[in-house]
């Protein structure tokens, strides 16, 4: 059972848990996935401000690095991320710790450690900022901006989960491919 508050598709297959939630999202949302459609990502966004925009769009641009059924970037975001049957979901102050099929993202070195996926003295690399738990699909990233987190470093991680995780991506890609025939 469900018992985390977020949004996107009810049975994700990727979770990206992040340590707040947009303000405004309503305090007392239950423990449940909220999928989005039409124009609730703009108007979240509108009523979020900049800092959310950066947060949507990254998740999308991984989205669209990890299975590509879409022209580009934007269009993902605008007819898939987070929406019921997209497999993926934004999950908001809560350890989400992965079912079988599931890959979990953890957005920043400090929420990582909160969660106990990092220890107290481990920090994300330099070069390429990412930690796989060794023991769980989880992966602790930067924090979803465009400094920490940029194109390149985006490109890095889309090839970690690739080359840690082809299992779960070819039954990703296959889940975003009937999402993408509806």
């Amino acid at each position: 059972m469900f018992n985390a508050t977020g949004l996107g598709d009810a049975s994700p297959s990727i979770v990206v848990c992040a340590p707040h939630r947009p303000p405004s999202l309503k305090p007392n949302q239950p423990n449940q996935l909220l999928p989005l459609a039409g124009d609730d990502l703009h108007r979240l966004v509108q009523g979020s401000g900049n800092h959310w925009r950066k947060i949507f769009n990254l998740y999308a641009k991984l989205l669209h690095g990890l299975t590509p059924r879409e022209p580009d970037w934007q269009t993902c975001r605008e007819q898939r991320l987070l929406q019921a049957g997209s497999a993926c979901a934004l999950v908001f102050e809560h350890k989400w710790v992965p079912e079988p099929g599931q890959l979990c993202v953890v957005m920043g070195q400090t929420y990582g450690r909160s969660l106990g996926w990092l220890a107290d003295d481990q920090v994300l690399p330099a070069v390429h900022p990412f930690v796989q738990h060794p023991e769980q699909a989880v992966i602790v990233t930067p924090y979803f901006d465009y400094r920490p987190l940029s194109n390149a470093r985006l490109a890095s991680l889309v090839q970690l989960i690739a080359t840690a995780h082809p299992h779960w991506l070819a039954a990703f890609s296959e889940r975003s491919h009937q999402f993408s025939a509806h």
